[in-house]
């Protein structure tokens, strides 16, 4: 399968999934350089790609080698640097795509973009910009060649423009496939069964392409216009089933120091139901009481009392189910007395095991408390009818397969939960009305007293401050304070002879020195959900990059 479907999407999937760190800085998008491309995809298709600027993303891909998780990837595929794992994808490809001057003397035209279709059942085709027709012809001619074992080529004239197509010997259908179009400025590219889909493709009208579909166009105008390649995936399809969105876009950004991926959905439901994700702007900012070494920091500053229809998504069907069993009136009894700006961390417990290999990942047979610590915080516009809902805690746990008793700490009512696999959340109120769910035991009490104090600075460091900054739900997860505090963790946490996989661990997590952080932020645009997804990166100083040209 790899022989036949890889070549239509070479040019586009490779240079994506090797884009990192570094890259001049595209300005906004050309649109009438978008609409040529995409006027020879299909509306239909499962899934479309479209880039801008193939020589700008390649040279990106070129400095994605100098990144230490890329040169610790390559050796765990026998290759001593990643430059040199480059060097072998490039010679495989015959074209290298870290050099625009490659890419022109293959026959691209780089700045011109490139776009793909896929269209299911093993099939996807290409277009890409075209700088000279006899080159690029005698490019694949080449690859069909070796590559294929195709070494009989055929041309044929005729509607939409001049089709080469190259066959292995007595074998009627092509491997390969590139059809001319536009005059020669771009050419369909196509394997084994989608040859056959190019001329109709060609031909086809323009309402039937991906230039006019609606729901792009109209995510696309709510994105930001700087980026360097946008994907779109059309609702009622296998990756996107009929009763979910009519469509989901992403426009993904390759910067210096970050990659950032923009997500734009148009919301199926009502209006209202969007309510969540309105941002109120004078919401206090708690994040300055939770611990100092929590490496994963989450904020909503939406209203939580119009999380009535969402929170059994959020909860899932067995913390759904128990609800409904307890009797407990969620919104009338819980999200209504919240305030907005609420506010969650985790730092790595102290304590954790990490001999014992991978946990499971349910909560019902792996306690997250023997791993993390949680500190969750809220204010509250009635604290004593909160402080009623606790006192039932005890009564409603049961519903729950969980036991919660009140204890007293120094005068302080406090409420401990335990369940079969162990320490479960503790609840408090804290002073000045803020709700407080804690585990372990020793973080509840050290919060409580932390709360009887000023705020401190917060666990978000300086450069990640500027994370959802107009964002109902942030997101932060500090990639750097998660390795340095693995890396600090005690002998006894490694467990007998446990020395080996520290070692391993730590050799891991020096390799990863240039992932900074990964952030998400979550909002609404007009009636539209959207979501942005950033791999923030280490900067590095400046070193020039020497790529070898790939000889095929």
């Amino acid at each position: 399968m790899f022989r036949r479907a890889w070549l239509p999407t070479l040019l586009l999937l490779l240079a994506i999934a090797g884009c990192s760190r570094c890259g001049k800085d595209q300005g906004p998008v050309a649109p009438q350089q978008d609409a040529n491309i995409a006027r020879y995809l299909p509306r239909d298709a499962q899934a479309s790609i479209v880039i801008q600027d193939l020589g700008a993303l390649g040279e990106k891909l070129a400095r994605f080698q100098n990144l230490k998780v890329a040169s610790f990837a390559a050796q765990l595929q026998s290759f001593s640097s990643a430059e040199g794992y480059v060097n072998a994808v490039m010679r495989q490809v015959g074209v290298d795509l870290r050099s625009r001057q490659a890419l022109e003397a293959a026959g691209l035209a780089p700045e011109r973009g490139a776009g793909a279709a896929f269209l299911g059942d093993n099939r996807a085709v290409s277009v890409v910009g075209v700088k000279d027709a006899e080159k690029l012809e005698a490019t694949f001619a080449g690859f069909a060649r070796t590559r294929l074992g195709a070494s009989e080529k055929k041309q044929e004239k005729g509607a939409g423009g001049n089709l080469v197509t190259f066959h292995r010997p007595g074998v009627p259908d092509a491997a390969l496939g590139l059809l001319f179009i536009d005059g020669g400025r771009y050419a369909l590219l196509g394997a084994g069964p989608s040859v056959a889909a190019l001329r109709p493709l060609a031909s086809q009208p323009e309402e039937k392409s991906l230039a006019k579909e609606p729901v792009l166009a109209a995510s696309l105008q709510r994105l930001p216009s700087k980026r360097d390649f946008h994907v779109y995936l059309p609702g009622g399809t296998g990756l996107l089933p009929a009763g979910t969105v009519q469509g989901l876009t992403l426009a993904g950004l390759v910067e210096p120091r970050a990659i950032t991926v923009h997500a734009d959905a148009p919301w199926p439901d009502t209006q209202a139901s969007l309510a969540a994700l309105d941002v109120v702007k004078d919401a206090p900012d708690l994040r300055g009481w939770l611990p100092a070494d929590s490496f994963l920091v989450v904020r909503f500053r939406g209203d939580p009392s119009q999380l009535d229809g969402v929170w059994p998504y959020l909860a899932g069907d067995y913390l759904t189910r128990a609800v409904q069993k307890s009797g407990l009136e969620m919104k009338a009894e819980v999200l209504d007395n919240f305030k907005p700006g609420m506010v969650l961390g985790l730092s790595l417990s102290p304590q954790v095991q990490l001999g014992t290999g991978m946990p499971v990942l349910d909560l019902r047979r792996t306690n997250p408390f023997r791993f993390v610590n949680l500190v969750a915080l809220s204010d509250l516009k009635d604290a004593a009818r909160t402080s009623a809902l606790l006192e039932k805690l005890p009564e409603l746990s049961t519903h729950f397969g969980a036991k919660v008793e009140g204890a007293d700490l120094k005068g302080q009512r406090i409420y401990l939960t335990s369940y079969r696999a162990g320490e479960g959340a503790h609840f408090a109120l804290g002073p000045n009305g803020k709700l407080l769910v804690a585990s372990p035991r020793s973080q509840l009490e050290a919060t409580l007293t932390a709360l009887a104090q000023k705020a401190a600075e917060g666990p978000v460091a300086a450069d990640l401050k500027d994370v959802g900054q107009d964002a109902a739900i942030s997101v932060v997860l500090d990639l750097r304070r998660l390795a340095d505090a693995v890396k600090n963790l005690p002998s006894e946490a490694w467990g007998i002879g446990g020395f080996a996989i520290k070692a391993t661990t730590v050799r891991w997590l020096e390799a990863t020195d240039d992932l900074r952080a990964v952030t998400l932020a979550v909002s609404r645009k007009e009636r539209a959900l959207q979501a942005e997804v950033s791999l923030r990166l280490t900067p590095a100083a400046s070193t020039p990059t020497t790529t070898q040209p790939a000889t095929p």
